[in-house]
């Protein structure tokens, strides 16, 4: 098997590693080998992870832009305002 060395890792990326490698039970070289395998092997895109180098929580607005650009708009339909049934408490 090959070998592979990774310089200059932000330290938070590290801690996150680690941490992420904890909760499995695993070595954080164990934990790194099985997000490189999973990435590589499922074919996406680097820039679909990192939402194209910029923070993945993007907000709702984006996801909004993303899915009208897939499916495209739709309407509505709004029932017309009505006054409530019945009788509504007052209060002085």
């Amino acid at each position: 098997m090959a070998s592979l060395t990774i310089r200059n890792i932000d330290d938070d990326v590290k801690n996150r590693l680690r941490v992420r490698a904890a909760r499995r039970g695993a070595s954080m070289e164990e934990e790194a080998r099985s997000i490189l395998r999973a990435v590589v092997s499922s074919g996406i895109a680097l820039d679909e992870l990192s939402g194209g180098g910029r923070s993945v929580s993007h907000g709702a607005w984006e996801d909004i832009r993303k899915l009208r650009e897939k499916y495209g708009t739709f309407d509505l339909d709004v029932p017309e305002r009505r006054a409530i049934a019945g009788d509504r408490p007052v209060f002085d």
